[in-house]
């Protein structure tokens, strides 16, 4: 009922919007456009409600090296089922809120963004904000793979609360910004008047110095400093190219009082073909006396094809990727887009056992290798239709602490 709710008072704050802006512009003519759902704007004002419904099927088969442990699981479940708004009062001033029930969960909060633009190519944005990381940046709408992987789990941040400044010219950028932890996270308790919360200072810069019709070619590097304040400590703890289930098959436990990460990214588009990767080196200050600081090693590579001929569309103002164009949609009498790809996932948590004083024999701190095959088919640029198929296999350091996965993973989605 909570989420029903939330949904319902999502929808009337969008009808409420609508209306006073067509108060406002009450002098001159409304246009609307169609952009997954109808646009209203009016000279420099527009208006817009979004949304999304992401129905995946999980089939894992897990098998533990040692007694006991091996298990497998099905589930139907919604990865998300979102609702917002997105709109522009002039143009200096934009906004975006959108929320709903991931992972079948309560409301949560996702976009939460007051953007002010002082001139045209620079924008200062409030809110819940994404920051670095190429795929991190790409809409989940729009990823060539069902999950980021353990590169999502660690690598980069989320949304997170705070204030970001950047700067756009034709083919690069700059960010910068301070953030907290996530705008659905509690308030830290209060111990003393001292009390702190997770303080976060990242930056990331891009360049693409290939832009034609048939090649693009991106590269960035970001930094990311974290301070853990009073919450719990970092712990760095990873999938397998899955957002479901919370089993552990590696992981370092809560060891990190602070971190710096540099990251690394790069992406070659050349017609129907394209290649991208990332990868992050994670310098942890470990919280306590147990042992020396360790560094935490992940990253990802995968090659994608469109037998159907589209492209995937790489932004060069914004170093993301956006929704892909189909040229044949069932719409128009045509079969659709058709997109395959293969990937390479990696994490290395090694060093976080190597350098305890006391080493436990139970440790998952290990490494985490993983194959994926994927295909996307589009009907039209708004639906799609995923499969993807994992070999991962968990190497830890451990007694009987080593796991084989595989699993087999579907999605329908829309989005509007």
């Amino acid at each position: 009922m909570r989420i029903k709710t939330s949904l319902v008072s999502g929808a009337a704050l969008g009808v409420m919007l609508a209306c006073g802006l067509g108060v406002a512009a009450h002098a001159q003519d409304n246009t609307t456009a169609w952009k997954g759902a109808p646009q209203w704007s009016n000279d420099d004002v527009y208006f817009k409600v979004r949304g999304r419904i992401l129905l995946d099927a999980v089939f894992q088969d897990v098998k533990k090296d040692g007694p006991g442990g091996d298990f497998d699981t099905r589930n139907v479940r919604g990865r998300q089922v979102f609702l917002g708004v997105e709109g522009k009062l002039n143009n200096y001033v934009a906004y975006k809120a959108e929320g709903g029930a991931v992972n079948g969960g309560a409301w949560a909060w996702d976009d939460v963004v007051i953007e002010v633009k002082p001139t045209e190519a620079t924008s200062i944005l409030f809110g819940n904000i994404k920051v670095a990381g190429l795929e991190n940046l790409t809409s989940t709408r729009f990823t060539t793979f069902m999950d980021r992987g353990p590169y999502g789990d660690f690598g980069v941040d989320s949304y997170q609360l705070g204030v970001v400044g950047k700067y756009q010219g034709p083919n690069y950028s700059f960010t910068g910004g301070v953030q907290g932890g996530s705008i659905n996270n509690a308030d830290v308790a209060v111990a003393s008047a001292d009390s702190k919360e997770r303080l976060t200072i990242v930056g990331r810069a891009h360049w693409a110095p290939i832009v034609t019709d048939t090649d693009k070619v991106h590269v960035a590097a970001s930094y990311r400093y974290r301070n853990r304040g009073d919450e719990g400590a970092f712990a760095y703890t990873g999938r397998t190219n899955t957002a479901y289930s919370n089993a552990t098959f590696y992981t370092t436990g809560g060891i990190g009082n602070r971190d710096n990460t540099i990251a690394v990214e790069g992406a070659w588009v050349h017609g129907p073909f394209s290649v991208q990767g990332e990868y992050s080196n994670i310098d942890v200050t470990r919280a306590g006396t147990a042992g020396s600081d360790p560094t935490v090693k992940v990253g990802y590579a995968f090659v994608s094809f469109w037998p159907t001929g589209e492209t995937r569309n790489y932004d060069p103002v914004a170093g993301e990727f956006k929704r892909p164009k189909i040229l044949n949609p069932i719409t128009a009498g045509g079969f659709g887009g058709l997109e395959l790809a293969v990937r390479y996932d990696f994490a290395d948590l090694k060093d976080a056992y190597d350098t305890l004083i006391v080493k436990p024999t139970t440790s998952q701190a290990g490494e985490y290798t993983g194959w994926t095959l994927g295909a996307n088919y589009y009907p039209t640029a708004y639906v799609r239709f995923q499969a993807n198929y994992t070999d991962g296999k968990a190497d830890n350091i451990g007694v009987n602490q080593d796991f084989d996965i595989k699993q087999f993973q579907l999605r329908a989605q829309l989005d509007f």
